[in-house]
């Protein structure tokens, strides 16, 4: 009767400690082990209408207003197609020194990611951006 009371009263424990230290090993082993990448960036600065009109002659602006999900270049509508076809692809060659993208508040963020998409695909690196008036 006794060895059954003194077996009651021993319990199983279950001692954690080790596992959190393998847990701890494991975690510094895959940040140790992962491969960090630096992707591509796009870097841009925001400014009003004022100042870049200010800043630049207008032969050496590229302006592309954004209205109403569509793209607007010298008051004429204009598609992506268009604009890639006959300004992005000779792109050195152009007039132009900096590519300035009015934005709609109305306008969708789609065309804009689609504009910005086809800008770094022909590598484009003066861009910026700015609300429309």
């Amino acid at each position: 009767m006794t060895l059954h009371k003194i077996s009651k009263k021993k319990s199983l424990k279950i001692n954690i400690i080790p596992l959190i230290d393998i847990i701890f090993l494991m975690l510094v082993f895959f940040m140790l082990a992962t491969n960090f990448t630096k992707n591509n960036q796009v870097s841009f600065s925001v400014n009003n209408q004022k100042q870049i009109s200010n800043q630049q002659n207008k032969d050496e602006l590229m302006i592309l207003y954004l209205k109403d999900n569509k793209i607007f270049f010298e008051e004429k509508i204009i598609r992506l197609k268009d604009l890639e076809n006959r300004y992005f692809d000779n792109w050195n060659s152009m007039n132009f020194d900096k590519i300035v993208i009015l934005n709609d508040k109305k306008s969708s963020i789609q065309i804009l990611l689609n504009l910005m998409d086809l800008i770094k695909k022909n590598k484009i690196k003066s861009v910026n951006f700015s609300d429309a008036p």
